[in-house]
């Protein structure tokens, strides 16, 4: 058999996969079609480029409407040394010791760094299997991806280079239309990585229903640009004229 021959045997399987693949998300019901993974991270602080490190972690993964397809998720806690805890900033001292976070931390010694990366990609991959297909979701969810690089390499990978960023849409709120962004519940701030998803997602819902337009709402205006897109097209078309 050619080499050529060989190879595209080869490519032929690899396409059977790929196909498999996409089937089994289409039929498990588990397995969002456009998936959000929600994560979010508690740090020693805020230096990526320095000695900062992810202390907790928690992952949450919704569907496109924003449903939880696994109500526990994944969160746990990265272990560091009391004399490594002592070194963070005096806010973090103060915060992760009355959340819990620091005595947690130390109550879990086997949880180590690699073992916390492999713990969280074996479930994510379990609701999102296809690599690039999870866009990573949450609050100023930017400066998780950071930390995640330097830290999660492996998950970071199988992750989208995207994100849906719920800070974004409050900060432009905030611009186009304050009086609507002042009555948004308030979020809690507990700064615990769990209800810190929990409360973005929360949010995310509220910023859908009362400011962002649903397909229903926005049909008229579809129609109208969809006329405006076709008259210009048919402008430019040198067979139409």
């Amino acid at each position: 058999m050619s080499t050529a021959r060989l190879n595209q045997k080869q490519q032929i399987e690899i396409l059977k996969k790929i196909v498999a693949e996409k089937k089994l998300a289409k039929v498990d019901p588990s397995v969002p079609e456009k998936p959000l993974v929600w994560v979010d991270c508690e740090m020693t602080g805020l230096d990526v480029f320095g000695s900062d490190n992810i202390i907790e972690i928690c992952c949450l993964i919704t569907n496109e409407n924003l449903e939880l397809v696994d109500q526990v998720g994944y969160e746990s806690t990265i272990y560091y040394p009391q004399e490594r805890l002592d070194r963070m900033n005096d806010w973090c001292i103060e915060t992760h010791g009355k959340s819990g976070l620091t005595a947690k931390i130390l109550e879990h010694p086997e949880q180590t760094l690699p073992k916390v990366q492999e713990e969280l990609l074996a479930y994510i991959k379990k609701y999102v299997p296809n690599q690039r297909t999870g866009i990573l979701a949450g609050n100023s969810v930017h400066m998780d991806r950071f930390f995640m690089m330097k830290e999660f390499p492996e998950v970071h990978e199988h992750l989208h280079y995207r994100n849906v960023d719920v800070s974004s849409i409050m900060e432009f709120g905030y611009r186009h239309n304050p009086s609507l962004m002042k009555l948004c519940p308030k979020k809690k701030g507990a700064h615990t990585a769990r209800s810190d998803i929990l409360e973005s997602i929360e949010q995310l819902k509220w910023y859908r229903q009362y400011y962002l337009k649903s397909a229903d709402e926005s049909k008229d205006t579809i129609e109208e640009l969809t006329k405006q897109l076709e008259a210009e097209t048919n402008s430019k078309d040198p067979v139409s004229n």
